[in-house]
């Protein structure tokens, strides 16, 4: 709901929103979101030399080289940067407020719908439980290199990596109930959602 709403809000709440979700997220876990965003710093000076060089507008002046920026790019380049700022701080701040079981267990809730499709909610939700249980076990082995020539070799491998991964493994969901709180919080979503179709209809309008 947070990134859908992002599309319709002014410069300056979504510079706001920016400002807040990043201040919240390094609060909840300062730690991992420095480290998410010191990884991404190079593509955020990416999408803002892109967008500042290849936006129609006004060039900044004074500038020493033949091509130059604009402002209309600069502005559309920072409010690109804080979009994908929002999204990195609203998953921070998922990550460090619910546990891994229960992100599995919101999933669950929202692909049971897809059952009518005839997909098979509780293999799917297992087998992504231990995907990213795997992801974590190789991404805290220093001498693990993602490549493909590695992935090709891991059933030869006998470090404790391999040994992690080769353990059988039991997942349990426990299936809690909606309480007041939970029902809610559907019945906002829904109205949220339900208001901004509204509102797209009618800017199509």
């Amino acid at each position: 709901m947070l990134l859908i709403s992002m599309s319709y809000l002014t410069p300056f709440y979504l510079i706001a929103l920016c400002v807040f979700s990043c201040a919240v997220a390094l609060g909840l876990s300062g730690k991992n979101f420095s480290r998410v965003m010191l990884r991404m710093r190079w593509l955020f000076l990416s999408m803002l030399i892109v967008y500042a060089l290849t936006t129609p507008g006004e060039y900044v002046q004074p500038f020493p080289f033949d091509t130059a920026p604009t402002y209309e790019g600069l502005e559309s380049g920072l409010l690109q940067v804080a979009k994908l700022l929002i999204a990195l701080a609203s998953l921070s701040v998922l990550f460090a407020t619910s546990s891994q079981a229960q992100l599995m267990l919101g999933l669950y809730y929202l692909l049971l719908p897809l059952r009518w499709l005839g997909l098979n909610v509780e293999r799917f939700t297992a087998r992504l439980l231990l995907t990213l249980d795997y992801v974590e076990v190789l991404a805290l082995d220093k001498h693990f290199k993602i490549n493909f020539q590695q992935f090709d070799n891991l059933h030869k491998m006998t470090n404790s990596v391999t040994q992690a991964l080769l353990v059988p493994k039991q997942i349990e969901l426990e299936l809690t109930p909606f309480n007041k709180r939970d029902k809610l919080a559907l019945c906002m979503m829904a109205g949220c959602m339900l208001s901004l179709v509204l509102f797209g209809l009618k800017a199509m309008i």
